[in-house]
């Protein structure tokens, strides 16, 4: 049996049913609870827990209570020092200042938030997160931003200045995260397995996504047409569709595109640059799809078949094409 949690596995009489009854609470809704897994039955993934990931379940529960019972404690005696109503005093996250027994208070509409800054302006900034001020606009876009460095950060999308560069392959990057992420790659350590196909990945986001292409789940949908997305960035590209923006500019043309990398693809027609070539006949392309596309030329291989003739292709586009010809008939 493979475990959910661990996905190690382990013989069927020392696993445990997720969906079995658990006093008090069922299984599921505690690793729900504890874990921010979403667990549902007939999901198409592993239905047991083993031994071990059970035991450290139930550790992770015993903390998680006995430290809700510490906080409603303290709760209680902040309330009762600073003279407020106990349901204003909110704990979550706390950092103190210099001196610990002093935190940095400040309403948040009708509640108290103690969440101490360590300057006036981190304490400016702070507030931002509850008014949904932004200060920080890009004279570009007009993005807005609440913080100096995320605006920072952004600008880089429109100037392509990338200063984290990879000391392996040279390759740069606009955020330290992202070459954080690159560099793992060059160590060729894909610890993360998907149970289904056995395919493996270098980051854990990677698996989830991948998962989705076997749950079929599409958790991002666009408000305006109900599209649905199975990544967040998938939906963020497709709502400025709906608003018709299109921020960036051709310098050579002045035609405009309202994504970065239509932009990019355009200014190959003015340079020439055809970077994706084929590696048997070394036909070059300006898109990574058209490659993609022409390298199905030399398998031979022509999986779309017409149903009316049994006429096979090797596009699909070409088997549209061809259904045509029988309508026309």
């Amino acid at each position: 049996m493979e475990c959910r949690l661990c996905l190690g596995s382990a013989p069927a009489e020392t696993s445990v049913s997720i969906f079995g009854d658990l006093h008090p609470e069922r299984l599921e809704q505690r690793i729900q609870t504890c874990c921010q897994i979403q667990v549902e039955r007939g999901d198409g993934l592993p239905d047991t827990v083993c031994l071990s990931c059970k035991t450290n379940l139930e550790l992770l529960i015993s903390f998680r209570e006995a430290c809700l019972r510490s906080n409603e404690t303290s709760q209680l005696k902040l309330a009762d020092s600073l003279k407020i109503k106990t349901e204003e005093v909110l704990l979550e996250d706390v950092i103190w200042e210099d001196e610990p027994s002093l935190p940095t208070i400040h309403r948040k509409d009708s509640e108290i938030c103690l969440k101490p800054t360590p300057s006036e302006s981190e304490l400016v900034l702070h507030k931002g997160s509850h008014t949904g001020e932004k200060p920080f606009k890009c004279d570009i876009c007009l993005k807005s931003f609440i913080r100096k460095n995320r605006l920072v950060t952004h600008l880089r999308s429109h100037t392509g200045e990338k200063p984290y560069k990879c000391e392996i392959c040279l390759k740069s990057f606009s955020q330290k995260y992202s070459l954080g992420a690159h560099e793992k790659l060059h160590t060729g350590v894909k610890p993360h397995k998907c149970h289904m196909c056995s395919k493996s990945f270098v980051h854990k986001n990677g698996l989830v996504l991948h998962l989705r292409s076997h749950t079929g789940e599409k958790p991002y949908k666009c408000e305006i047409c109900l599209k649905s997305f199975t990544v967040k960035s998938s939906l963020e590209s497709h709502t400025k569709l709906h608003t018709g923006m299109k921020t960036h500019n051709c310098d050579i043309c002045l035609k405009s595109f309202i994504h970065k990398y239509g932009l990019v693809l355009h200014l190959r027609s003015h340079t020439g640059e055809k970077p994706y070539k084929c590696e048997i006949c070394l036909k070059s392309f300006i898109q990574k799809s058209g490659l993609v596309s022409h390298e199905k030329l030399h398998t031979g291989i022509k999986p779309h078949k017409c149903d009316i003739c049994l006429k096979s292709f090797i596009h699909k586009y070409y088997l549209v094409r061809h259904k045509k010809t029988h309508k026309m008939k």
